[in-house]
């Protein structure tokens, strides 16, 4: 009985000194981007990829939760799949995705206190469902000031929701490479980003037929991170998608702006194509590349964008973007992104959240500078 009264004592002195155990770290923080009206959550992270993971599920839960049950729950509805088919997707990605994002899911599942389930599922339908967006970059004679520019539309349901949960998530990998993904909260693959070595990523949905399809391989969203997270180079972001286990069709814009230059790439699980301005299966313009709701060539949409870049061209700016591509022809619902890539700045416009939704396109466009976020993250 003394040894307990003793032991009592010890850890109420530890208590009162301040010397008990300590919570664990968090390994990220938040701030809030735009106004009241507009606001975009800018997520910090650092650390293991669990660290960074449990960080954000656990410094946005609320959100993470209503996203991750929104999308796992909603894809039954609206793919048509039962929660068997879900899981046996999931099975046969699952060899394909790093350890890195498997820890960071997990993460995410602990932190925010969500099934780990749920989040497979999340991140497995963006290769389930088909659906078409707009890209361009323009670089050297093409634009203003030299500089890549370069956009990403995405044309999505905004029946889901998403846009109730807009994120811009900041985060340092192991290797010491800092990218933001521009996405939503709880959902850690990326449809679109930027790297502070001046690499950035634009994607569009196809349909090459089933024959050219597979699940057996690394889901989108992770292919273009591992570009974000792995690529200092146009080469090596080029190389890294031709590699890669790919699944559905796609077509994929990597940009450098170093260089400055970019190269559009049509992909299937079987055939990974890559084009300059030069070989471009198109109306060409020198020093753009550019896809509008598919690659057909001589598809309508892909004719307007050529039109309106023709009309710009040697003063393409990220207004060109905003105003003209996106604005202009009305693409880009659910988030639309204009990057400054040389410079590391981004504009980034959200659907909102409803009952009424305004397009991304038709809402002011928040602006992001990469290199002052780098610089705040330990």
């Amino acid at each position: 009985m003394t040894h307990l009264r003793r032991l009592a004592t010890a850890l109420v002195l530890l208590l009162a000194w301040g010397l008990a155990p300590a919570a664990p770290a968090i390994h990220g923080r938040v701030e809030i981007l735009g106004d009241p009206r507009n606001p975009i959550t800018v997520l910090y992270l650092w650390g293991t990829p669990y660290e960074r993971g449990f960080a954000h599920g656990q410094l946005c839960a609320t959100q993470v939760k209503q996203l991750i049950e929104r999308l796992a729950l909603g894809a039954c509805l609206a793919l048509h799949c039962t929660p068997e088919k879900l899981d046996e997707a999931w099975q046969q990605m699952a060899p394909f995705v790093p350890r890195r994002y498997q820890d960071e899911m997990r993460g995410l599942a602990d932190g925010a206190g969500v099934s780990l389930r749920y989040v497979r599922w999340a991140h497995a339908i963006p290769d389930l469902s088909e659906f078409h967006c707009t890209f361009f970059a323009a670089w050297g004679k093409a634009t203003r000031d030299g500089h890549l520019q370069q956009i990403r539309a995405l044309d999505y349901a905004t029946e889901a929701g998403l846009q109730q949960f807009p994120a811009l998530i900041v985060e340092r990998t192991d290797s010491g490479e800092v990218f933001v993904n521009i996405g939503w909260l709880g959902f850690l693959g990326c449809v679109s980003g930027m790297n502070a070595s001046h690499i950035a990523v634009s994607e569009i949905g196809e349909s090459f037929g089933a024959d050219h399809e597979t699940l057996a391989g690394e889901p989108m969203p992770f292919v273009l991170r591992d570009v974000l997270e792995n690529a200092r180079t146009l080469d090596e972001g080029v190389g890294i998608i031709r590699r890669a286990h790919r699944t559905s069709s796609y077509l994929y814009c990597v940009g450098d702006g170093k260089i400055p230059s970019a190269r559009a790439l049509r992909t299937a699980r079987d055939f990974c194509e890559v084009y300059d301005p030069a070989t471009y299966p198109g109306d060409r313009l020198e020093h753009v590349v550019y896809w509008s709701m598919g690659w057909e060539r001589d598809g309508k949409w892909n004719r307007r964008v050529h039109d309106a870049l023709q009309g710009r061209w040697g003063q393409i700016d990220h207004r060109t973007g905003t105003r003209d591509i996106m604005r202009g022809l009305g693409t880009g619902n659910l988030h639309a992104v204009a990057y400054d890539v040389t410079a590391l700045k981004l504009w980034v416009a959200n659907a909102s959240p409803g009952p009424q939704v305004v397009p991304a396109y038709d809402r002011r466009f928040v602006p992001f500078d990469l290199r002052r976020a780098a610089a705040q993250l330990p």
